[in-house]
């Protein structure tokens, strides 16, 4: 699995974006760093990756990174 956490994944995407949107107010610079993450998220489950799991089984390795990246985006939106 990913060396982090759902809950990790989610405030480093969010802050990845934030130096970008200098100049906005801190609560829509927020927001908008969320909006940013989140169509990283949906890319991301839209390619449908596979990551190193602990099974050989591909289509086990591709369950695993669904549910991760879908836990990654509910941390984003309850940040």
């Amino acid at each position: 699995m990913n060396d982090m956490d759902p809950k990790e994944k989610a405030k480093q995407l969010i802050w990845e974006f934030l130096p970008l949107l200098e100049g906005w107010e801190s609560k829509e610079k927020t927001e908008l760093s969320k909006k940013l993450a989140l169509i990283c998220v949906n890319e991301v489950q839209q390619t449908n990756p596979t990551i190193k799991g602990n099974s050989d089984d591909l289509t086990t390795m591709i369950v695993q990174t669904k549910a991760y990246w879908r836990m990654v985006e509910a941390e984003i939106k309850n940040f």
